[in-house]
């Protein structure tokens, strides 16, 4: 890797490297700082048109402006190194700046469009201030594209639902009904699109569409990141298309933390669930999406029979409350479900962060036998609370490996009590506590002479924690 060394602004010796096809040189980095320009975009260009490189597989010039008639040099020359068939080549770049805007995406795809794309596996046209146009040029170039894996169209918010169903309909447009519309993608992130349900709608219809050879809809799942967008209760039904199907889930991970989904949302896509179970589907973040106690009941309704390969699930930011946290700790502890398994063993990390989950639902999460990683962030357990889960944690814990209580505003007194007891060992007990987080928590000697204690007894135990508050001092005159 390079990152742009020499004089403080120059890329003139990197760009050199390039010209004499530096083997070292597999990776070019240009940090913002940097000077990189049309001038030297076209310098890029030409030592890759030219054959002259055959080494660099990846190109990271972010946030640098670069015009309009670069990029579509910089587009022919990565064409140019696809049509030639040159051994290796440029399989990933991140190029531009915000102000790129759908007719810099335009001419940068314009020449690879012909080519389905050219090498390009990896993609970044984050934050580039794309609309309808953009989207479009992209649907059209990679739908039909072989190596496209994986694809940021993240924070351009100007895309909206327009951009997205422009998107889609490029690609329905230039793939036809034949095949798999982007049959290589692995990864997709949408965050802070502006989309909706329309847009919602256009998407779920496109990566739905079409079979491979062998009848299955796609050859691998995809990673789809859909956070902070205006998806709604009305978008969901298409999300739960996605999720649950015959066969399974197209999708490996979902994330649509903030997208508005609420209650009636997250029922949808239970309810979704219990009728075609989410095969496949390993994460879900559901985080800050306004569902109480009564959507995770649903959920949890769902999770122990309809989520066979869920392994991690992000609640974070919804106020569930200890009712709905109790709910989904049930369908993982032992309610009998129609299939007759006992418990759903295959959910190992939750996050409750900001759960209003309380004293009573810690309690039961810790209670929990297979969880590996629990986060109780900010639940406003207090002093009494660490106190109160004390004796859960007597000698660490039996299946939690990494432990989050941060930012819960337990006195000093209370951390002692809580280190103290995990120090204290519990005959029988195999400890597989690894990792605990308790800042946010005061900690000062006292705190500090008992985790003193602790590492005596778990010495390998990572303990993350404030800097400590010495007697007389508060934490601004720490700082």
């Amino acid at each position: 890797m390079a990152w742009g060394s020499g004089s403080f602004k120059s890329c003139d010796s990197l760009l050199k490297r390039v010209e004499e096809n530096d083997a070292k040189l597999v990776e070019l980095v240009v940090l913002p700082m940097k000077t990189f320009g049309a001038a030297e975009c076209d310098r890029l260009s030409a030592a890759i048109a030219h054959g002259q490189n055959t080494n660099l597989q990846t190109i990271s010039a972010s946030g640098h402006h670069i015009p309009p008639s670069s990029l579509k040099r910089f587009s022919s020359a990565l064409t140019y190194q696809y049509q030639h068939a040159i051994n290796g080549g440029i399989t990933s770049v991140a190029i531009g700046s915000k102000d790129m805007g759908d007719e810099g995406a335009v001419e940068l795809l314009g020449c690879l469009s012909a080519e389905n794309g050219g090498l390009l596996k990896h993609l970044d046209l984050g934050w580039k201030n794309l609309g309808k146009q953009g989207f479009g040029a992209v649907g059209a170039t990679f739908s039909r594209s072989k190596h496209m894996a994986h694809l940021d169209l993240s924070r351009n918010n100007n895309a909206g639902c327009e951009g997205v169903v422009s998107f889609c309909d490029a690609a329905k447009e230039i793939f036809g009904k034949g095949g798999i519309a982007f049959p290589a993608l692995e990864q997709l992130n949408l965050t802070e699109c502006n989309i909706g349900p329309v847009g919602m709608q256009a998407l779920s219809d496109v990566l739905l569409s079409g079979e491979c050879q062998d009848g299955k809809k796609r050859q691998q799942r995809i990673h789809l990141v859909l956070r902070s967008n205006l998806i709604g209760a009305d978008g969901c039904p298409a999300l739960a298309a996605l999720v649950s199907g015959t066969d399974g889930s197209i999708l490996s991970n979902l994330q649509i933390g903030q997208c508005s989904i609420g209650d009636e949302g997250i029922t949808t896509i239970s309810n979704a669930a219990v009728s075609n179970p989410c095969t496949g589907l390993m994460v879900l973040d559901i985080s800050d999406n306004a569902i109480t106690k009564d959507g995770a009941k649903k959920l949890a309704e769902s999770l122990l029979v309809s989520w066979p390969d869920l392994v991690e699930l992000n609640l974070a930011k919804n106020n569930v409350g200890s009712e709905g946290v109790a709910s989904v700790m049930a369908s993982l502890l032992g309610s009998e479900g129609a299939n007759g398994n006992s418990k759903n063993s295959t959910l190992k990390n939750l996050d409750l962060t900001s759960t209003d989950c309380g004293v009573d639902g810690a309690k039961v999460a810790l209670t929990s036998g297979g969880l590996t990683t629990l986060r109780l962030f900010n639940n406003h357990l207090g002093s009494d609370g660490f106190i109160s889960i004390a004796p859960l944690l007597q000698g660490g814990h039996a299946a939690i490996e990494h432990l989050d209580l941060g930012g819960n505003s337990a006195d000093e007194d209370a951390v002692v009590a809580l280190l103290d007891s995990i120090a204290n060992v519990k005959e029988g007990l195999v400890n597989k506590l690894a990792v605990l987080e308790i800042g946010g928590n005061t900690f000062g000697d006292k705190a500090a002479e008992a985790l003193e204690r602790l590492k005596r007894v778990w010495p390998k135990l990572d303990v993350a924690h404030d800097k400590p508050v010495r007697e007389g001092e508060d934490e601004e005159e720490q700082d």
